[in-house]
């Protein structure tokens, strides 16, 4: 049987610019009715533009129908593919996992397509992938990366800070009298991808500097003085961008780290003014 690891486009790999044979799955974005796939059709930069330049605009976001599932693998089936490891951005967040699980029961007398809930998203989901490809390229077995791959879902988490409210709000994720106290007290969240998936608040901070800072303390709890490797993630503030770096830098001792753009899908509902980091304990 012929082997290929696929991704979801939320794992960014379109931005990676390092070798690997993952395949990716595409989710969709819709912009003033207009859909684009993520990633080949609409690019970050391009999109975080047009967020920019019109701060009322509300993209929404579709996972792929079964349909358009089945004829991904189908496709690559024709390419002389059999056998799928597909990492998928977290169940919580998106029913693109369970499409494809129900798409695999459609194909199962045709393909093997095993699908592993990385229960995370943006560059960590795709670290996931890249890993999965790594292991199968030295002959691993798909046991073998599943199990690893497991191990490494309870080491690994992100955290991340929400400069302005407004895009949580106009995706409904947050409510316009939240939005409005938020506002008045001005704010900022710092937001924690657990290891199930959610997304929960774990502060509270009254400004962006502070809540970059705190960020780094956060860090430092969450590894616990064990080996660790990180990348930052963002989405279109450069000055945020810039003075976060600074911040790992100063209270981290961290440089040179890989800058993960959050793909157009993710950007939809966090707003061009995030950053973050992601977090991988080492084994």
């Amino acid at each position: 049987m012929k082997t290929l690891i696929v991704d979801t486009s939320t794992g960014g790999l379109d931005y990676y610019n390092k070798p690997h044979q993952v395949a990716i799955l595409r989710i969709k974005i819709f912009i003033h009715d207009k859909g684009y796939l993520d990633g080949s059709e609409l690019k970050a930069e391009a999109f975080y533009q047009m967020l920019h330049d019109h701060p009322d605009m509300v993209p929404k976001t579709s996972q792929p129908s079964i349909g358009e599932v089945i004829q991904f693998f189908e496709d690559l089936y024709d390419k002389g593919y059999d056998r799928f490891f597909v990492t998928t951005l977290a169940s919580v967040l998106s029913g693109t996992h369970n499409a494809i699980k129900l798409a695999s029961e459609e194909l199962k007398d045709k393909m093997e397509i095993r699908v592993f809930d990385t229960k995370t998203v943006c560059f960590s989901e795709g670290i996931f992938a890249l890993e999965a490809d790594k292991m199968l390229q030295e002959g691993k077995s798909l046991d073998e990366i599943e199990d690893r791959l497991t191990g490494m879902r309870e080491k690994n988490t992100i955290f991340f800070a929400v400069d302005s409210l407004t895009h949580l709000v106009l995706n409904g994720r947050l409510s316009g009298a939240q939005a409005f106290m938020g506002k008045l007290l001005k704010i900022k969240p710092i937001l924690q991808v657990q290891n199930t998936g959610h997304i929960v608040s774990v502060e509270k901070v009254r400004n962006i500097k502070n809540a970059l800072s705190m960020i780094a303390d956060k860090v430092k709890d969450y590894v616990n003085n064990r080996p660790y490797e990180a990348y930052i993630l963002y989405t279109g503030n450069p000055g945020l961008h810039e003075h976060f770096v600074q911040t790992l830098r100063d209270e981290l001792g961290l440089e040179g780290l890989y800058e993960a753009p959050s793909t157009p899908v993710v950007g939809a509902h966090i707003g061009p003014d995030v950053i973050g980091i992601g977090v991988f304990i080492k084994e």
